[in-house]
């Protein structure tokens, strides 16, 4: 069974009357020197082990981590403690929070309070249930954004496993200048903390806390756990306060004595809504009745035939590519397991962002690949197919040419390229003082009037020399964010002009040049067969054969050194010459 456990958190808890509860009250980002300190004040309501709960954050709204216990406060009733970050020399957190001389943990040589006045915190039990939440998403712009200021709980709110953006006010850029590290006023004072009055009453609490409302999941899931949340109220099978009851797209009622999540499973792609309640132990509904209800989606796959009918797809859509394309490059991502290929039809390119353990498949430059499963996504500006499933390697094998274009086409269209194989003819690259190409490294590619960036992306172009000839250049059409680039795939896509001694022969293309690999290609124009020899530096034949457009010359059998290539298309001739490694 496949279960998106990536985007699922287990949150769950069932709290009793009187249970003491941590409540986050107050979250401050400190405008001294390096925006210091960070604080978060949170009050123990009724007795808290603080053991038993965990501290983390979501930076800018990505995933939540950086998980800090908070077992070194102990055990405190109906008080406050605080966390703070504080990575000036010296620290401040003393001057600007003097009070504070008890229950507070010095969090700085952690990243959970590493945070910019946009970023959600939450605190978690030992069973990874959401007890409460500051934040949702980046909160930059938006009405609780806390910004060189803080943020206060309203009195009488809270816990939130759902963040409620009503129980809280936030003062953006109220420390801005403040502080008396800048001679103002201190921030205890603006602050005014430890002020906070907890709920008077104990209401029970119900509530779904994933899937989020409207959420939709990959094609290919099949399980999805439902997690909720029971505070102030004892889930048991009739020696609590009661049970819960839910049901499944208006399906029969199902009673559930536990808060552990609600799994379904064998799902198929559709719509789906979950309805909870608590009862009593008769069944009968509270009053007034504690519910709750999540709808979900499962998508489907869209299918295309063509890489250009994947690229005009819809953003954040699922598609099958059911065509044929053939693998142009590949980069790994550090030592992840991760990469991004690169493949082309007749059509367009695209990329494909491969995380760990999604295939097993091996693939080489030229293999042909199908059924590419997965979610269409941009990274910087560039369109990428995120699989989510295996892909088919068909078993042909086809080494794309690079198509020659213009600098200054490719800057005015440089969309209608975009992850494919392009080349740019006669041009040189400003080194910039370097005589090695560095690793993640742009430079300056110019035809004498126009200029494009070429980085390195690729890795085994790091540490070849930089030409200070005039050279062709090849690579993948590339940008970042809105800055059109080309990334050549090694040394091989960089090809001297000068092994072009004599050509007659339209649309001649002779690559790669150095050949490492043992195989070289020759495509032209009209695709007629071609008569191949190839000459030693003494005029000697080393090698003849026979070959249509793109099909493999075996050479591994030739020393490293210099050749001459004689082509014969038609009775036109060409004469390149050739550097084998």
């Amino acid at each position: 069974m496949k279960k998106l456990t990536y985007l699922l958190l287990l949150l769950l808890a069932s709290l009793s009357y009187g249970q003491g509860t941590p409540i986050i009250t107050m979250i401050a980002d400190g405008d001294c020197s390096g925006g210091n300190p960070k604080v978060l004040e949170i009050y123990a309501h009724g007795t808290v082990d603080f053991s038993n709960y965990t501290l983390q954050k979501s930076p800018n709204g990505g995933s939540w981590g950086n998980d800090f216990n908070l077992g070194a406060l102990g055990t405190v009733t109906d008080d406050f403690v605080y966390i703070y970050n504080d990575s000036s020399s010296p620290q401040v957190f003393s001057t600007e929070f003097p009070s504070v001389t008890s229950n507070f943990i010095d969090a700085s040589s952690s990243q959970i309070l590493s945070i910019n006045g946009d970023d959600p915190v939450r605190i978690i039990d030992s069973n990874n249930a959401v007890i409460d939440v500051f934040g949702d998403g980046d909160g930059t712009g938006l009405a609780w954004e806390y910004k060189d200021g803080y943020a206060k709980r309203i009195d009488g709110t809270g816990p939130d496993p759902v963040f409620d953006v009503n129980n809280w006010m936030a003062y953006n850029g109220a420390l801005n200048n403040q502080g008396s590290c800048q001679g103002g006023t201190i921030f205890e004072s603006i602050i005014l903390i430890g002020t906070y009055t907890p709920p008077s009453t104990s209401t029970p609490i119900l509530a779904i806390t994933s899937p989020a409302n409207n959420d939709v999941f990959a094609p290919n899931t099949t399980d999805v756990d439902i997690v909720f949340t029971v505070q102030n109220f004892n889930v048991s099978n009739g020696s609590g306060d009661g049970y819960i009851v839910y049901s499944v797209n208006n399906g029969a009622s199902v009673d559930k004595y536990d808060t552990t999540p609600i799994t379904l499973t064998n799902l198929t792609p559709g719509s789906y809504s979950v309805v909870m309640e608590l009862v009593d132990n008769s069944g009968n509904s509270l009053s007034p009745a504690i519910a709750s209800t999540v709808t979900f989606e499962i998508a489907t796959y869209t299918q295309v035939s063509t890489l250009a009918d994947l690229r005009n797809g819809t953003m954040g859509g699922y598609y099958h590519y059911t065509g044929e394309a053939f693998a142009t490059a590949a980069k790994l991502l550090g030592n992840s397991g991760t990469f991004v290929g690169y493949a082309q039809d007749a059509t367009a390119g695209i990329a494909a962002f491969v995380p760990a353990g999604t295939t097993g498949n091996v693939v080489n430059l030229g293999d042909g690949i199908t059924d590419l499963k997965g979610q269409l996504t941009e990274y910087h500006g560039v369109l990428q197919l995120s699989l989510i499933e295996d892909f088919t390697l068909t078993g042909n094998n086809a080494v794309q040419p690079p198509q020659v274009v213009t600098i200054s086409d490719y800057l005015a269209n440089s969309e209608d390229y975009e992850s494919e194989l392009i080349k740019f003819e006669n041009v040189t690259i400003d080194g910039n003082g370097d005589t090695q190409f560095q690793s993640s490294t742009n430079y300056d590619l110019t035809d004498g009037t126009n200029t494009v960036i070429l980085r390195t992306n690729f890795p085994d172009l790091v540490g070849e020399n930089i030409p200070s000839s005039t050279v062709h250049v090849a690579g993948i059409a590339a940008e970042y964010n809105g800055t059109p680039q080309i990334f050549p795939r090694d040394i091989n896509d960089i090809e001297s002009v000068t092994s072009v001694i004599e050509n007659n022969i339209n649309g001649l293309k002779v690559y790669p040049n150095p050949v490492s690999d043992g195989l070289l290609y020759i495509s032209t124009a009209s695709n007629q067969e071609k008569d191949i020899f190839i000459y030693n530096t003494l005029g000697k034949v080393v090698s003849h054969t026979s070959v249509l457009n793109n099909q493999p010359i075996h050479i591994a059998h030739l020393k490293a050194g210099i050749y001459f290539v004689r082509i014969t298309e038609n009775k036109q001739i060409a004469v390149i010459k050739l550097l084998i490694k």
